[in-house]
């Protein structure tokens, strides 16, 4: 026979404030998803990774954005090269929502966000030809101008088609879009070999 445990008059207390308080937050969540009423850009800052905030806004249906850049390690054993995807902008994130309160608090009940910048009241807006500048600028650094003047990325791999490294596979890991070279990494003899060729002397391999 199941026995029904006893609830005290204090925990039920406590069980409906954490109702009341989850119901609030869903509430400011809301608010701050919603897209009825004047909405702005302001930059949040996070105490967790950029990217992982900007996804759990994201999956609440508010807007954010979290530029990434790619770089490049070495391995402190191996010595071989891997590349990384960083926010670009280290604990920061653009988020979009209502300018409201109950919005600025629905974006700060998220854990990992730290506050929304402003003038210590208030969070501060981006203006829009601030926010259409920092997009385009951030695009361009996302969207790589490097390889629209040379074709080639970092982590691209090639092919050397001419010297002693004809035919062999390389992978590019420093681009020097002015020289028109590209520093390419191929494994010889259970080595890595670093080169440095120039980029038309390159084929890119799909």
């Amino acid at each position: 026979m199941a026995v029904k445990p006893e609830i005290s008059e204090r925990e039920v207390e406590a069980l409906r404030r954490a109702r009341a308080k989850a119901e609030l937050v869903n509430w400011l969540r809301g608010e701050a998803a919603a897209r009825d009423a004047r909405m702005a850009w302001y930059v949040a800052r996070t105490n967790w990774p950029a990217d992982s905030v900007a996804g759990e806004l994201r999956a609440a249906g508010i807007e954010a954005v979290c530029p990434m850049r790619r770089i490049w390690k070495r391995h402190p054993r191996s010595m071989k090269r891997f590349s990384v995807e960083m926010p670009a902008l280290g604990n920061y994130v653009f988020v979009r929502t209502v300018i409201a309160a109950s919005a600025w608090l629905g974006v700060m009940s998220f854990d990992g966000v730290d506050c929304l910048l402003g003038d210590g009241e208030t969070p501060v807006p981006v203006l829009s030809g601030e926010m259409a500048n920092i997009m385009a600028m951030l695009g361009e650094s996302v969207s790589c101008p490097v390889e629209q003047a040379t074709g080639l990325m970092l982590g691209d791999t090639v092919l050397h088609p001419l010297g002693m490294m004809a035919e062999l596979r390389g992978t590019v890991i420093e681009i020097d879009a002015e020289k028109r070279e590209a520093l390419i990494s191929t494994m010889l003899f259970g080595r890595e070999v670093s080169t440095r060729c120039g980029i038309d002397d390159l084929e890119k391999l799909a």
